[in-house]
Parts: structure tokens; C-alpha cells; sequence
């Protein structure tokens, strides 16, 4: 016992039992940071997703109210214009890239139609 305490009382393993537990902790602290940048990165992701794709789908349906003829090129114009002023951050954070916008358009677009032809008239 007398051994043990007299390592325990020595200057140099008490500064070298703290910088272990310095380091352990400093390695817990950077992962716990580290794992909630990364659940509140994704949640942010997530909040920019999903407004995107809600304004897609506003301005699709709002454009087919001109007429289920609207060309295609028209109906793009229509809703680029709508996210550009209703949802400008979330096409920052996602830069959706060539084509992308394009096929959730035409995705919306076919569900809106879907819903034109089964409301009664």
C-alpha cells in the first residue's frame, strides 16, 4: 500500500494520469461535437429537402391551373421562378444538379395531372 501510495503522490504520474485523462477527454468532447454538427447538418439537409420538393409541388400545381396543357418549358419557367423566391436557401444549401429539378418536376406534374383526371367535374 505504501508503494502504491507513493507512486500515486509522485509529481510526474499525477501530471501523466492527467494528460491521459486531458486526452480521453478532449477525444470525447471533439466526437460528441462532431456527432451533433452531423445530426444537425442532416436535420438542416432535411429541412431544405423537404421545402424544395414543397415548392415544386405548389408551383406545379399552380401552373396546371393555367391548363393541363401548359408545356413543359412553360411549366419549368413557372416553378424555377417560384423556388428562386419562395425557397432561394434551400436551393443554395442542396445545388440540385442538371436534371434534378427537371425530373421533380415532371414527378409532380404527373401526380398533378393524376389528381385532374379522378376529380369529378
Amino acid at each position: 500500500m505504501d508503494t502504491l501510495n507513493a507512486i500515486l503522490s509522485s509529481e510526474a504520474v499525477i501530471t501523466a494520469i492527467a494528460t491521459v485523462f486531458a486526452a480521453l477527454l478532449t477525444l470525447f468532447i471533439n466526437r460528441a461535437a462532431g456527432a451533433i454538427e452531423a445530426a444537425s447538418g442532416i436535420q438542416i439537409e432535411k429541412g431544405h429537402r423537404e421545402a424544395l420538393h414543397e415548392a415544386i409541388q405548389t408551383s406545379v400545381e399552380s401552373a396546371l391551373r393555367y391548363g393541363p396543357d401548359m408545356a413543359l418549358a412553360n411549366l419549368r419557367a413557372h416553378v424555377v421562378h417560384h423556388l428562386k423566391e419562395s425557397v432561394p436557401d434551400a436551393l443554395t444549401a442542396l445545388t440540385p444538379g442538371d436534371g434534378v429539378i427537371d425530373r421533380l418536376i415532371e414527378r409532380y406534374a404527373n401526380e398533378a395531372f393524376g389528381k385532374l383526371q379522378t376529380e369529378p367535374r
